[in-house]
């Protein structure tokens, strides 16, 4: 090698091999930490709460849950969508007015939890029972257990289990006013049916019983059936405060005014025990004629007991 070869190697730094260079190392462990990163949130999944929908706008879900799968119905009055994960919503901008989970619905495999009330579809009925406390009504059908709630929000919480199983396959959190369920759960029907103390033990819980004058008065969970003991017929319905149950869609804690819109004018305003007024309506909406009366708290002309019977 030549005394200028020579020269110009000493003059030239020899470069560090990559693997030697200390941001290689510094960007390898970034890079490291990143991988896992992206690996580990890759398999997180999240749980959602569909009762918030109640107070969310159409929009506001599609931005949420993505664009429906499904579209039942989607106008000026509402909407109704349906999700591959396993769940329906109907409702309005106001916000959802009901919310359905069924097994059968869930069209694709998700890592994601969907719930209603932390009800989670194939969660144990029991300890669903256990941790919200008694419903409002239960009745085991064709082997299938049912719940139902009356929530603080005014909605109506269902959940059933599949035949002869404890794991819930169906779940509906429904607005109660104007329901198909509210429907269901108005006594008004009841009157003049024919049901003896055997039928009505397998439909309800008695927790009472007294029987004078040729009839029978059972107290139910949230009701009340006077029966005629000749003919079992049902002669009067009385329905406490509180209860789930309805007169025509008129409930205990529903103002004067809307069972006025209902009922029609009152035939007399008497007065009534502990600050209460009784309002009396004949009512010829049903089957046969019938008479209303309701007991309504005179502070805010809220109902606190009704009762309907023939005429």
């Amino acid at each position: 090698m030549s005394e200028q070869e020579i020269s110009q190697s000493i003059g030239k730094p020899r470069k560090k091999p990559l693997l030697k260079r200390w941001w290689f190392w510094l960007l390898s462990v970034f890079a490291f930490f990143l991988f896992v990163g992206i690996l580990s949130s890759g398999g997180e999944s999240t749980a959602y709460e569909l009762t918030k929908m109640t107070t969310m706008s159409k929009q506001q879900i599609i931005e949420k849950f993505g664009k429906p799968s499904e579209i039942v119905r989607e106008d000026a009055d509402g909407y109704s969508f349906g999700y591959d994960a396993g769940f329906m919503v109907s409702g309005t901008e106001k916000g959802a007015l009901e919310i359905s989970m069924q097994k059968d619905m869930m069209k694709s495999p998700s890592s994601d939890t969907y719930k209603i009330f932390d009800v989670t579809i194939g969660s144990s009925y029991d300890e669903n029972v256990t941790r919200l406390g008694k419903p409002n009504l239960s009745t085991v059908k064709d082997g299938k257990k049912n719940a139902m709630y009356l929530t603080k929000e005014d909605f109506l919480l269902l959940f059933s289990t599949d035949f002869n199983s404890d794991q819930i396959s169906s779940i509906d959190f429904v607005a109660y006013n104007g329901s198909l369920q509210s429907q269901s759960l108005d006594l008004s029907k009841m009157l003049g049916l024919t049901a003896s103390e055997e039928e009505i033990k397998k439909l309800f819980e008695v927790k009472d019983k007294s029987t004078s004058q040729g009839e029978t008065l059972y107290a139910l969970e949230g009701f009340e059936l006077v029966v005629d003991n000749h003919n079992n017929v049902v002669k009067q319905v009385n329905i406490p405060t509180n209860s789930i149950y309805n007169i025509k869609g008129i409930r205990t804690n529903d103002s004067l005014d809307k069972a006025t819109q209902v009922f029609g004018k009152p035939l007399h305003a008497n007065e009534g025990v502990k600050n209460t007024t009784l309002y009396g309506y004949n009512y010829a909406g049903g089957q046969s004629p019938t008479i209303i009366n309701l007991t309504v708290n005179n502070a805010d002309n809220k109902i606190v007991y009704m009762e309907i019977k023939f005429k």
